[in-house]
């Protein structure tokens, strides 16, 4: 069926219509421009058939703004609406996509438009045009990342209906859609984010006494360290972009743990979560759902190495065994927890350690370099311990996440693990490097 006769209606049935003065076709009131020549339509009185009754409907015609022939913008805005108008009050998809084709012959590259389109194709069940169309919309013309948001929402909605090579070919694609802002975010805050605390050596208490019986945390032990470093902040998304740029475009794996799986892309993310996912376009976030291989590999490029197990206690709870960064008692308020979601790094200035180091307790539970072992403890070095030496099969996690629901998970001495190719939303990481 034509759609531009779709929406004609007989003279017989012509009360409370609209007609062209160009064509004198006559449409239905929702319809705002006439679909065969872009002109806007007028109020049909069918009672009055005069000379001046037709007037007046010039008169009406002449005080519309009418865009020019000659302007392609003003003509494809035209096309839009009468699009706009079938889908939203006839959900007549397959009439709106005509005249959205119409307009993206004359402007194929406004944002609008594309989403438009988008959004008709998703309707028709037409996936991989609906998804070529979401991400022209998205690249085209600066957008808030409020914006960029909705769009990725919309992306992942329709990937759940694609191939893994599509997912995958959408989520490197973002390592370049994301450029501008990863780049220019980085020029500003760099330094900061790069910024590492001197912990000097010495010994400390590890681990949980008695009193608190969690077996997997006693004995509460002394341990002696050497001087190291470790970052004052959990690395940002936009840190790990630029690690990402890096890997995709050198091919590079050099820095990579000789045991991670063949052909790793080190893109965060899961099946449900991947990088399209709009988290990632937040430079200043935390990066999270990587797995201890991806954790490696940064920081291993980076020049660094991911902090022991020890290391990491230390730098969140100093040498006094306090139980928090802060102190031993609990405040909210001092760590990003709960229903506030995740925040810029270093967001609660009152929480961070005694080093200076910020997030050890809330945002993102963070990989260490050790293995996994309930009873590590009971035959720990006091000297440097680095874990056990054998793979247990789960490397540790420190720190309790924004997401935890008790605060016995949020104390320093707090010990978890997962498995090295495990990824989740609670978990980041920091780096670490010798002093020497």
């Amino acid at each position: 069926m034509s759609f531009g006769y779709s929406l004609c209606v007989e003279a017989s049935e012509e009360q409370g219509k609209k007609k062209c003065l160009e064509c004198t076709k006559i449409y239905s009131t929702e319809i705002i421009y006439c679909p065969q020549d872009g002109k806007r339509l007028v109020p049909l009185s069918v009672t009055d058939k005069s000379e001046e009754a037709q007037k007046t409907e010039e008169e009406i015609a002449q005080d519309i703004q009418k865009p020019p022939e000659n302007d392609p913008y003003k003509k494809a805005m035209r096309y839009i609406e009468s699009g706009n108008s079938l889908r939203e009050n006839s959900n007549d998809y397959n009439g709106a996509l005509k005249m959205y084709k119409e307009a993206e012959k004359l402007k194929p590259d406004l944002p609008g438009l594309n989403w438009q389109m988008a959004g008709v194709y998703w309707k028709l069940n037409d996936h991989k045009k609906a998804l070529e169309h979401l991400e022209k919309s998205r690249n085209l013309g600066p957008q808030t990342l409020e914006q960029l948001g909705v769009a990725d929402d919309f992306v992942l909605k329709i990937l759940e209906y694609r191939d893994v090579d599509t997912k995958k070919s959408i989520a490197k694609k973002r390592i370049n859609d994301r450029r501008h802002l990863m780049e220019e975010t980085l020029n500003d805050f760099r330094e900061e984010w790069e910024e590492m605390v001197l912990v000097p050596a010495g010994k400390f208490k590890m681990g949980t006494t008695e009193e608190d019986f969690i077996q997997e945390e006693m004995p509460q032990h002394t341990v002696y360290l050497d001087a190291y470093y470790i970052d004052k902040y959990e690395v940002t998304n936009a840190q790990y972009w630029e690690f990402l740029e890096y890997i995709t475009r050198t091919g590079d794996h050099s820095k990579c743990h000789p045991t991670e799986p063949i052909a790793k892309d080190h893109l965060p993310g899961n099946a449900f979560r991947g990088y399209v996912y709009k988290y990632y376009n937040y430079p200043d976030y935390p990066v999270n759902r990587i797995d201890w291989y991806d954790a490696y590999a940064y920081a291993a490029w980076a020049g660094k190495r991911l902090p022991t197990e020890a290391e990491w206690e230390k730098a969140a709870r100093g040498t006094d065994g306090r139980r928090f960064p802060w102190g031993d008692v609990w405040e909210i308020r001092y760590s990003n927890v709960g229903k506030k979601g995740t925040l810029t790094v270093g967001s609660y200035k009152l929480g961070k350690s005694v080093y200076g180091c910020y997030d050890m307790s809330g945002s993102m539970s963070e990989w260490c370099n050790d293995w996994y072992h309930p009873e590590y403890y009971y035959n720990s070095p006091e000297k440097n311990p680095k874990g056990p030496l054998k793979s247990t099969g789960k490397r540790i996690i420190k720190g309790g996440s924004l997401f935890a629901r008790n605060v016995y998970k949020m104390r320093c001495a707090v010990r978890m693990f997962g498995d090295p190719d495990e990824r989740n939303k609670s978990v980041g990481f920091r780096c670490a490097k010798d002093a020497k």
